[in-house]
């Protein structure tokens, strides 16, 4: 989960490194306003964290279906060939031959897990939890971003409204030096007067100059947010109520944090992996069991001296013999086979052989590494359980915090509401005494400041306390929208 303490940085903090929408000139063409959801889709999408988180959810399903798999016999075909040499056996006669040969053999083999202490159902389950953890870990991760853009829309909307109050101050100070020329004109007030409000509309105009620039900042934010070109220009929907989504005093921490851990992904993320760590534990001890399988084979071989005897000639067989010490030849008949190569596809289907059987497979000493195994497996149960406190604690601190912001964040936007109001009427008082010659120009100027001061100090709180209930928002798994 990001570091919400980041996210959530004081709306003041934010005003030193920009906030402000760049003035649309003439020149420049007319472009797409991007909503709050169009900002977080395109975010998502672009985001290359979430294809990440993406690609662990899909390399966790093919886990899944492998671990189904493991379930069913597997198959397998070997095939070999070889000339041999000097005396061998022919192995489709299985006679011995001092002639070269050329020989094929080739086998079909499978064998299924008969029992292997309930390892293949460990690994199944398993590879679900792991797959959950991975869904959850990109939930969150879409979550969070969620938030971080919701953080950036609602600087460039602060940025959109301070700039115009920025632009109403000068516009304020350009008819207060009207207002003094005519005094000075009539001869009511002298010359020099005149300096400290042109000082002053200087200070407005280098004000809006930089809030200009500052703003350049954080429009670049948005967009390599979004991954837009950095020369494309962007502007936002302004909505046309911006308020608080929900109100601190009516919500108990309590009921904040219950709420942020039931929707916090990242919480069933790691009870997913304490599941899978307590899963591991028993597939380590699955290893020390006996494993019994089943196989079975099928075999058959080709000899390129693989004959058949198709019939006999009969043929005499001349023998010299000595009888009475007299010299004769007699002749003896004999039957000479005729011998004709077998086919190919005839011997493979003569010497076909099949054959199954069972193997048992008892771990008696393997060097120490079941054990060890076992150890790692329970070290990563406890490890994964101290990772799920770790995350709680987080979590309940920043929601802490968040729920103490925004109450504090309230107090302090109905405080400076107030003191706006106040200033306000106090200036627009000075500002009428000193077109009657009340009130001197250095203390209009000083009560404008405050005006001024107090203005500012509302749009912060304003902007302060609108984003600290959509952190709330996010605690409690609601949508985060600005309407």
């Amino acid at each position: 989960m990001l570091q919400i303490d980041i996210i959530v940085m004081n709306i003041q903090q934010l005003i030193t490194i920009g906030f402000f929408l760049l003035l649309g000139s003439t020149n420049i063409q007319a472009q797409k306003a991007w909503t709050l959801q169009e900002c977080v889709e395109k975010a998502i999408q672009e985001n290359l964290q979430v294809s990440n988180g993406e690609i662990a959810v899909q390399s966790a399903a093919i886990d899944i279906v492998q671990s189904r798999h493991a379930r069913l016999p597997n198959l397998s075909f070997n095939s070999n060939v070889g000339w041999n040499f000097g005396r061998t056996v022919d192995p489709t006669q299985n006679l011995f031959t001092t002639e070269t040969f050329f020989s094929n053999g080739s086998t079909f083999s499978s064998n299924v897990v008969l029992f292997n202490g309930n390892r293949i159902n460990n690994l199944q389950k398993q590879s679900l939890a792991n797959h959950q953890a991975a869904q959850k870990d990109l939930e969150q991760v879409k979550r969070d971003i969620s938030l971080q853009v919701a953080t950036i829309y609602l600087n460039i909307l602060f940025a959109q409204e301070n700039i115009v109050n920025a632009e109403r101050q000068l516009a304020s100070t350009q008819d207060q030096l009207t207002l003094l020329n005519k005094q000075i004109a009539v001869g009511n007030l002298p010359e020099n007067n005149r300096l400290e409000v042109e000082a002053q509309i200087a200070v407005n105009e280098q004000s809006i100059i930089e809030n200009q620039n500052l703003l350049q900042i954080q429009q670049l934010n948005l967009k390599q947010l979004l991954r837009l070109n950095l020369d494309e220009n962007i502007d936002i929907v302004v909505p046309k109520n911006l308020e608080s989504s929900i109100d601190p005093d009516l919500i108990t921490f309590e009921q904040l944090f219950e709420k942020a851990q039931a929707n916090q992904a990242s919480l069933f993320a790691a009870d997913w992996r304490i599941q899978s760590a307590v899963l591991n534990e028993k597939i380590t001890r699955a290893e020390a069991l006996p494993a019994l399988l089943a196989a079975g084979n099928l075999r058959t071989n080709y000899s390129n001296k693989g004959y058949n005897i198709t019939g006999y000639d009969q043929t005499i067989v001349e023998q010299d013999i000595y009888f009475n010490n007299q010299s004769a030849t007699i002749g003896i008949p004999q039957n000479v086979p005729i011998l004709q190569q077998t086919p190919f596809f005839d011997q493979i289907n003569n010497n076909l052989s099949y054959g199954i059987g069972i193997s048992l497979n008892i771990p008696i000493y393997n060097n120490y590494s079941i054990k060890s195994n076992q150890q790692r497996a329970k070290l990563n149960t406890e490890k994964a359980k101290i990772g799920y406190e770790q995350a709680l604690e987080s979590l309940k601190t920043t929601v802490a915090q968040a729920y103490a912001d925004a109450k504090a964040a309230k107090v302090r936007y109905k405080a400076t509401e107030k003191t706006q109001n106040a200033q306000s009427m106090v200036y627009l008082n000075a500002l009428k005494r000193f077109e009657l010659g009340n009130t001197s120009i250095f203390e209009l100027n000083r009560l404008k400041a405050l005006s001024e001061s107090a203005e500012t100090n509302y749009l912060i709180a304003k902007y302060d306390y609108i984003f600290r209930s959509r952190v709330l928002d996010y605690y409690l798994g609601n949508p985060i929208q600005i309407d």
